[in-house]
């Protein structure tokens, strides 16, 4: 896993009544640059992203999109860093995809050009928001125990958070339970989208993984996890009511650790909850 940039930054010591006061020890800064994602020559997206495992990024941005759906349906990558002066630091991923699966490319593309005049609105942009998707085969059960060191686990392997705090990561563990690799990010979808793409890459099959998420889970996450056939969700902060929704539909199992109480299972159920009599 490559590391990010970070940025060093002297602040002053102040009390509370004046920012006046003595240089203090350097401050480390997380980086962050946009990345215009383009498929078969098309301006496609431009996303704000930690400048580390761009790769896997954009492989998981893509599967995530639906733009393939196989690691073969790419038949290039290119990562380019373009000379300029830009106030924020940009980059372009160029990726070529399949003939099939550029033509599917295209017909999404209408349905998003056509409603650029009131943003994500109209029945058809709706379905392209909002696929219909197939439902995850059932994985193992995992019990309340086996997650009693999730959190200092997730906490061990963020790297740029030891460093910076203030981003995101997505720790992937094995059916066993075995670290495979973190992800870091300025956004939770996009460390979620490297962790696919790492999957992708190395040609793993996410049934029976799991993915530990430092962040809330809302229901791009969810989407995410479906396409890309990940059987659990297991995240640090409450689930929004309608990625619990879309989770339980799927068949995701979708955990929430809290940092005091017992492991909260909110889908497919929650045996953790006590029946009303």
């Amino acid at each position: 896993m490559s590391a990010s940039k970070t940025n060093s930054y002297q602040l002053l010591a102040c009390d509370k009544r004046s920012w006046q006061g003595t240089p203090a020890v350097n401050i480390e800064l997380v980086d962050e640059i946009a990345a215009a994602i383009s498929i078969n020559g098309i301006a496609t997206a431009v996303m704000m992203v930690s400048p580390n495992d761009l790769k896997p990024f954009a492989l998981g941005f893509a599967l995530s999109e639906g733009f393939i759906e196989h690691a073969t349906d790419v038949r290039d990558l290119e990562i380019h860093s373009p000379d300029n002066d830009a106030l924020v630091t940009q980059l372009t991923i160029e990726l070529t995809i399949s003939p099939r699966m550029f033509r599917q490319f295209k017909q999404s593309q209408q349905v998003r050009l056509g409603a650029s005049g009131c943003g994500l609105c109209g029945t058809e942009s709706l379905a392209q928001a909002f696929p219909k998707l197939p439902t995850l085969s059932a994985c193992t059960d995992i019990a309340p125990s086996d997650l009693s060191q999730a959190r200092s686990l997730l906490n061990q392997h963020q790297e740029l958070a030891h460093k910076t705090g203030a981003i995101h990561a997505a720790l992937l563990l094995s059916p066993q339970g075995e670290v495979i690799v973190c992800m870091e990010d300025i956004g939770r979808h996009n460390a979620l989208d490297k962790v696919i793409g790492y999957a992708l890459e190395n040609g793993l099959q996410l049934h029976d993984h799991s993915v530990i998420m430092s962040s809330r889970c809302s229901t791009e996450l969810v989407q995410k996890a479906v396409k890309a056939k990940l059987s659990r969700l297991i995240h640090l902060a409450s689930p929004s009511h309608q990625a619990v929704t879309m989770a339980r539909h799927y068949g995701l199992v979708l955990i929430h650790l809290p940092k005091q109480d017992s492991p909260r299972l909110y889908a497919p159920i929650d045996p953790f909850k006590d029946a009303s009599p």
